[in-house]
């Protein structure tokens, strides 16, 4: 009964803010451009606060543990490889190729893991994401540069894709979260309670506006594209990647930390990304909106399975 309790408290508030999302588009409060608006402002701003003050807030060095994070890092490079290579043999059009590869390897891992990891494991599941995301977050955007101007035939110029990485708002306050976190700067209280609560709303208010956003348009003509990659991002590299962390020997909250890089539905930032460098966007948009569905019923699933095998105490 607890693991079922558990695993109800972190998946129940992901069905209420996507609900209320599709209550106000329903009742014509916002429409989808309001909401298209809405979530580049959270790309840009909320979510690089969250993901400062997650870092700025996390003991890093006592969180810096070099097994979990080798063990990240190589997984998801991994995944990436094998993703490109089944996915380029088997999509023709290379756009909704290079698309579907970010959708099933980049992960919503800063917006998710933040909902997963306090549900679950408190402040000591929250150190340990902020240290991750540290790392994780600036190379799901590399990979994903790359991939981009690799799949339209781009020439691979360093200071180009350099400068693209480094324009990206998560990789700077990833990047400025660790160098303020390390030097020991203290924000002043006067800045922090503002700045900090507005990183606070960046998760309930993207899941509404990913509720908002939510609409049959075209996915029924991308179905197959969107069933491969929900099973891939949401169940097949998860499966996988738990599996062997589990074999592996972690437990609570560097097992939750896993399950949020692995287990979250695609990253919001990946829509507008294919749309800028060359991908389908209206595809991406989709996948993004599908696996965020998808993902009520597969956290739930994984959250119960771990905690009744005790795995995650």
């Amino acid at each position: 009964m607890e693991s079922f309790l558990l695993a109800v408290s972190v998946v129940l508030p992901l069905i209420v803010y996507m609900a209320a999302g599709g209550i106000i588009r329903k009742l014509d409060i916002l429409s989808e451009e309001n909401f298209k608006a809405m979530n580049r402002m959270i790309f840009r701003i909320f979510i690089p606060l969250a993901l400062f003050f997650s870092i700025y807030k996390a003991n890093l060095k006592a969180a810096m543990q070099p097994e979990l994070f080798i063990f990240a890092v190589v997984s998801v490079l991994i995944a990436f490889g094998i993703t490109w290579r089944i996915i380029m043999r088997c999509v023709k059009d290379r756009r909704d190729a290079a698309t579907m590869i970010q959708g099933i390897y980049r992960s919503n891992f800063v917006l998710f893991g933040t909902t997963i990891g306090l549900a679950m494991c408190g402040d000591d599941g929250m150190a340990a994401i902020a240290a991750l995301s540290a790392i994780i977050v600036p190379m799901f955007n590399i990979l994903a540069v790359i991939l981009f101007e690799s799949i339209r035939g781009g020439e691979m110029k360093l200071k180009e894709t350099l400068i693209n990485i480094f324009k990206n708002p998560l990789v700077d306050a990833g990047i400025l979260g660790i160098v303020v976190n390390l030097s020991g700067f203290r924000i002043p209280e006067l800045f922090y309670e503002p700045l900090s609560t507005l990183g606070d709303i960046a998760t309930p208010l993207a899941l509404v506006t990913l509720g908002g956003m939510l609409s049959l348009g075209s996915m029924v003509s991308h179905r197959k594209c969107l069933i491969a990659v929900v099973l891939g991002r949401l169940v097949i590299i998860p499966g996988f990647v738990m599996a062997l962390a589990i074999a592996l020997g972690f437990r609570n909250e560097n097992l939750v930390a896993v399950l949020a890089i692995f287990g979250s539905p695609t990253a919001v930032a990946s829509a507008p990304m294919a749309q800028a460098m060359g991908g389908n966007g209206g595809l991406a948009g989709e996948i993004v909106a599908v696996t965020s569905l998808c993902c009520i019923v597969t956290i739930f699933l994984f959250v119960f399975g771990l905690s009744n095998m005790g795995f995650v105490v």
